[in-house]
């Protein structure tokens, strides 16, 4: 009986060190295609970037950014918890402005550039309690850093582009899960003849799209599920849509979705369990 409790004990103790001090930190860079038919005359590159959750010491996300900065695609998109705390703000500014794009950056907020939350915080957020903490980030001074090195922020508002003689729409949401999204100045503009993108970083928020004509979303916030378990799948989703939707590339009603699993994911959360944090760089085509 002593015998089997050790190698019980083994086993998870091996678990604890690798979803604790391996996983987390073995970054995964995928390349994937897209086609959006009848929306671009030539391919668009776009690198994705979720969940980073800077703190005030980037630890190996430091050898990861000098790969992710070599690679100069035509758009970076940003989807939300970019810091932890105010303390990651100096950070994620210094790594962000290494990176390199064509036709730009382009950031959203989420819940984590509102609040700094801590451990009864997530508890409440996990029970159903509460989305929000007492203890705020300071949010403003966040943007107005990663603005002045050339990072554009989309808080309910929208750009038009043109890249490669391709015509752009983006859109991006404040944070759906801890702030009101205004969607009417959102998707103002918009028309079905673009490809028409939404940077959102809560998933959710696609149930109440007053718009039909969004053809691709990128988001984040779910880390994935974080721990991946066989026939179950993931654990946690922090989604009221399906399970199937916490990472990965889908479809909803028309549109193509993808959710990152996030490249952090905050000093209460650290476990991954089959579920490596991840960078992702897309070819879209016509």
């Amino acid at each position: 009986m002593l015998s089997v409790l050790v190698w019980i004990g083994i086993v998870l103790l091996g678990i604890a060190i690798w979803s604790i001090l391996i996983e987390p930190h073995w970054y995964r860079f995928r390349r994937m295609k897209l086609r959006i038919p009848g929306k671009l005359k030539t391919a668009v590159t776009i690198l994705h970037l979720s969940d980073m959750h800077f703190t005030k010491r980037v630890g190996l996300k430091k050898l990861f950014f000098q790969k992710l900065a070599m690679l100069n695609p035509d758009l970076i998109f940003i989807t939300g918890d970019t810091i932890e705390s105010d303390a990651g703000i100096e950070t994620a500014v210094r790594w962000i402005s290494g990176l390199r794009a064509r036709y730009g950056i382009f950031l959203v907020p989420g819940n984590h550039e509102y609040y700094d939350y801590r451990l009864m915080d997530h508890i409440r957020y996990h029970m159903g309690v509460s989305k929000i903490s007492v203890h705020r980030n300071d949010s403003k001074r966040f943007f107005e850093a990663v603005k002045r090195v050339g990072v554009k922020v989309l808080i309910d508002e929208s750009i038009e582009l043109s890249v490669h003689g391709n015509a752009l729409f983006i859109s991006g949401t404040d944070d759906p899960l801890t702030q009101k999204v205004d969607f009417k100045r959102t998707f103002k503009g918009i028309t079905p003849e673009r490809l028409n993108i939404l940077l959102t970083h809560h998933l959710d928020c696609i149930t109440q799209l007053p718009t039909k004509d969004v053809d691709l979303v990128f988001s984040g916030h779910t880390h994935g599920g974080q721990i991946r378990l066989p026939v179950i799948g993931p654990v946690f989703s922090g989604l009221k849509l399906p399970r199937c939707y916490v990472d990965g590339l889908n479809q909803y009603e028309g549109m193509t979705i993808f959710v990152s699993r996030g490249l952090g994911a905050g000093k209460y959360c650290l476990p991954r369990i089959a579920c490596r944090p991840e960078a992702v760089l897309f070819e879209v085509e016509g």
